[in-house]
């Protein structure tokens, strides 16, 4: 692999993970991106409230498009956005029962495709590829 590829074999890696990842998930009509904001709604709300701002800036997304989600899951069922008491503007976004029993189900799933890609790598391995990734999403 050429130093070129780098951003090539990356989206292709994403593409494979997301395909895992959507074949478990699509039963419950939830996608992989769905299950994510779930999961991170699910471990953030045990410390503190979740708002769009948090999945903006976790997910490096746009507002627009966390929005789009957000309505998606919540015309699902997934979650429920309730007014916070110290400002209005804001909406604290909180999963329902249907969207904790998926995130349960899912994270079954999850381990498995992680373990899978890890197969076979030390762990001195899966630090430097983390330090190297995260380092690399920094840089852009």
């Amino acid at each position: 692999m050429e130093g070129k590829d780098i951003g090539k074999y990356v989206h292709i890696l994403s593409r494979q993970i997301k395909r895992e990842i959507d074949e478990a998930v699509s039963k419950y009509n939830v996608t992989s991106v769905q299950c994510a904001v779930i999961g991170f709604i699910f471990e953030k709300g045990k410390d503190t409230y979740v708002f769009a701002k948090d999945l903006e800036n976790t997910f490096n997304m746009r507002r627009a498009t966390v929005a789009e989600i957000l309505s998606l899951m919540e015309k699902n069922k997934l979650i429920e956005r309730i007014s916070s008491k110290e400002d209005a503007r804001l909406k604290k976004i909180v999963l329902t029962p249907k969207a904790i029993e998926i995130k349960k189900a899912v994270s079954k799933k999850i381990k498995e495709v992680e373990n899978k890609i890890k197969n076979g790598l030390s762990k001195e391995e899966i630090e430097e590829f983390s330090r190297i990734i995260i380092k690399m999403s920094q840089n852009l």
